[in-house]
């Protein structure tokens, strides 16, 4: 597992997992004060709705305690004329008012007339429930309410009923009404639903907040470390860079030290022995003057060589007269050892260029020749420099049998990286094109604003 997936996993799973815990226990509690608010709602209704039954009850009997307080009339005739005032009163759809006897006889029911006269005493509704028996009880008890399930009117119905029943001792009469209540069911049902939404709001919100923090934190492990990796490799390219100079530094301390010291030391015993081989000769040593010319000969190749070292290392010209020289001079050893035809149009930067694109440009020369040597089967090759608007341009073009450009990128060689390395870290662009059969082409640009000493020193 690399180290990258490493941190986005320890960054991302304490999230998901803080993040579903909060969740379950938001969640867990929204479900809790649901279930609450809902209790809290059925029973305000409720409440609500006794009071309302209360209120009515009392109001009937206010109607009819002018007659239930009369003593000077005939009973049987201040009842029936109280009945006849219950069965008139209404409110709103359904309300209505029922008087029973101590027995469970009906007395008044406005609503449905057929049962007056009956003994419903033993009267259930669909669950079992003993109507009338526990609205007498409750009446008795001082007044009290009763549920079940009872006939509405308007809907034609069996629905849930809240009833509320107070006795009247004087005459044994249950006087009651009651609300139909289904109503409730639905509102609990819609308060539930809405409880249920909000919490699937809450979930959905939940999971969005959990999902984009996730992503937001992959992005910024992702970016921190593309970021770490950018930091990285200019890091690595610029201690690259630095490496590449420090032996270019010590190449050229090498090649002056072989030019300056070895070589001049090598030249004076060529000279000595050149007097000493003239001194032998007049003498008449022909043997000792037949050694002497072969060491002066190896000595010669070991002065040559010395030379060759020494230029390949750090070419003199470059120091001493400029990139213009030492690329002609480049040009001019290659030409005569290759016996490839060589045009260079050169144009003059001497003494602007700052010393390390000097060098890093003379090297891209080089490595391209030495990669012209010994793959293109050419028979010419142009060197090109010259300024293109604010831009410095460098083309190296051959006629050879040209290459797969991007085969020979992924391939081990280094020499094509190597240079667009070291073009890339002094800022300019490095392309490479080539076709079979038709040579290939080396461009290089370079901001002449950022690569000039006056700019450097300004």
């Amino acid at each position: 597992m690399s180290l990258k997936l490493k941190i986005i996993l320890m960054t991302v799973i304490p999230l998901v997992v803080i993040s579903y815990v909060i969740g379950w226990i938001t969640i867990n509690q929204s479900q809790s004060l649901g279930v609450k608010e809902i209790s809290t709602f059925r029973e305000s209704m409720l409440t609500t709705k006794e009071q309302a039954l209360e209120d009515y009850v009392h109001l009937a009997i206010q109607s009819i305690d002018y007659l239930y307080d009369d003593t000077s009339r005939n009973e049987s005739e201040l009842k029936h004329q109280a009945l006849e005032v219950l069965r008139q009163l209404r409110y709103g759809n359904d309300g209505y008012f029922f008087v029973y006897d101590e027995a469970g006889f009906n007395l008044a029911h406005p609503i449905m007339p057929e049962l007056e006269g009956q003994n419903l005493i033993n009267l259930k509704d669909s669950n079992g429930n003993f109507l009338i028996q526990n609205l007498l009880a409750s009446a008795k008890a001082g007044g009290g309410f009763h549920q079940y399930l009872w006939h509405k009117p308007s809907t034609n119905e069996v629905v849930p009923k809240l009833s509320y029943a107070i006795w009247l001792p004087k005459w044994k009469w249950m006087v009651g009404t009651g609300l139909y209540i289904e109503d409730i069911g639905e509102q609990i049902e819609g308060v539930k639903q809405d409880v249920q939404t909000s919490i699937n709001h809450t979930y959905i919100a939940i999971l969005v907040i959990l999902v984009s923090s996730v992503l937001i934190m992959v992005v910024i492990a992702l970016a921190v470390n593309l970021h770490e990796h950018r930091i990285a490799d200019e890091r690595l390219r610029e201690l690259a860079f630095r490496n590449v100079m420090l032996q270019e530094d010590e190449k050229k301390y090498i090649s002056r030290e072989l030019h300056d010291c070895v070589n001049q030391l090598l030249v004076s015993a060529k000279c000595h022995i050149e007097l000493l081989s003239k001194e032998l000769r007049q003498n008449g040593s022909a043997a000792a003057g037949e050694h002497l010319q072969k060491g002066e000969t190896s000595l010669v190749k070991a002065i040559k060589e010395v030379r060759n070292i020494s230029r390949n290392l750090r070419p003199s010209a470059l120091d001493d007269i400029g990139l213009n020289a030492a690329l002609e001079l480049l040009a001019s050893d290659f030409a005569t050892s290759q016996n490839i035809q060589i045009d260079t149009h050169l144009d003059d930067f001497d003494d602007k260029l700052l010393p390390e694109v000097t060098t890093t440009l003379y090297r891209v020369v080089q490595e391209s020749l030495v990669n012209i040597e010994k793959h293109s089967q050419c028979r010419n090759v142009d060197i090109i420099l010259s300024k293109l608007g604010e831009r410095l341009q460098l083309i190296i073009r051959d006629d050879g049998k040209g290459f797969n450009v991007s085969e020979a990128l992924k391939g081990r060689g280094i020499g094509l990286r190597n240079m667009r390395e070291r073009i890339e870290f002094i800022g300019g662009d490095f392309e490479i094109s080539a076709e079979k059969e038709r040579g290939t082409e080396v461009s290089i640009l370079l901001e002449l604003s950022t690569i000039i000493m006056e700019r450097n020193h300004g």
